[in-house]
């Protein structure tokens, strides 16, 4: 029996146990082989072990609308930092204002109710949690223009995430006062359920943070580290942690929800690329020509762009850049 007779299910789990290169030579023997070859189930595996393909660590997929095939493609420039650089955005600093857009309906709802400048805000479903320099929480909700529950911190607000199961959310301060930065609140109870970390020094102030799943947070701040905290093991101590070469402060992240992590710092623009298995810094990118300081403030990435928002304009990194590649 030829191999391309054996039962689909069957050859799907033989082809899945190849390598890039293997699978890349063996489309190229017929139109045949190469549609069979291109199939998602063939390259899972393959794309686990990769930068932002898509894949999770949990094996969900973010991006099953693109070909696994031409992820792997783009996961080598990922992971080479080959890339294709543009400005598609420019601006001017706003108010402050929290705005909320209503797509479907192309209307914008104003939410006021902090005293100085809001500092960071999340929303998940119908929930929205901001964070402001006056050293205050604000729940709100969409049904209403004012705020639903106000939490006092005394210290200001830098940032602060939504757990995914929408019972918690995580606030970071700027660790100007004797209380750890980083806090837990419940939702419906607006208690302070735990603390995290006990070594900050003062000062160290946590200024972006990410769930990845419900257990896992990241945290980045004015230390210059990165830290991973499970949220299931001891809260005193974070479980790993990666640290910024330059001694700059790091102001937001990104994770793909496998293998990387992007880092936008406070210096010349840079940002960084870093595979969670490994200890350095896997690529750079210097965004700005200013020297004197131009932090990164916001950072997302599809499976082929990364967006880097400064302070005056949005900057785009292509890494679809030279796909003619062959798949090694």
């Amino acid at each position: 029996m030829l191999l391309f007779q054996l039962p689909e299910d069957v050859l799907y789990h033989i082809l899945s146990y190849l390598d890039c290169k293997t699978l890349s030579r063996l489309s190229q023997v017929s139109k045949v082989i190469c549609h069979i070859v291109s199939r998602d189930v063939v390259w899972k595996n393959i794309a686990k072990g990769l930068l932002n393909t898509g894949i999770t660590r949990y094996w969900t997929d973010i991006y099953p609308h693109i070909l696994l095939k031409d992820r792997v493609k783009t996961a080598q420039n990922w992971c080479d930092g080959v890339c294709k650089r543009s400005t598609p955005l420019k601006w001017k600093t706003n108010d402050g204002k929290i705005l909320v857009h209503n797509r479907r309906s192309d209307s914008t709802m104003k939410l006021f109710g902090h005293n100085q400048e809001v500092n960071c805000i999340d929303s998940r479903n119908e929930l929205i949690v901001s964070g402001s320099r006056d050293q205050t929480i604000k729940i709100w909700t969409l049904a209403s223009s004012c705020p639903r529950d106000l939490i006092p911190l005394y210290d200001r607000v830098w940032s602060v995430v939504i757990n995914p199961t929408l019972s918690s959310f995580v606030t970071g301060t700027a660790c100007c006062e004797n209380l750890s930065p980083l806090r837990i609140w419940d939702v419906e109870r607006l208690e302070c359920v735990c603390s995290l970390g006990s070594d900050f020094r003062r000062g160290a102030g946590v200024l972006d943070m990410v769930f990845e799943t419900p257990f896992h947070l990241f945290t980045c701040g004015y230390d210059t580290f990165i830290r991973l905290w499970d949220l299931r093991l001891s809260p005193q101590k974070s479980v790993m942690e990666w640290e910024e070469p330059h001694d700059s402060a790091l102001y937001c992240m990104q994770t793909d929800g496998n293998h990387m992590i992007a880092s936008g710092s406070s210096y010349y623009g840079v940002v960084r690329l870093w595979d969670k298995r490994l200890t350095e810094c896997l690529q750079f990118f210097q965004l700005s020509s200013d020297l004197v300081s131009s932090p990164v403030y916001c950072l997302r990435f599809s499976s082929s762009h990364l967006y880097a928002a400064l302070a005056t304009a949005l900057h785009s990194l292509d890494f679809r850049h030279n796909l003619n590649i062959t798949i090694r």
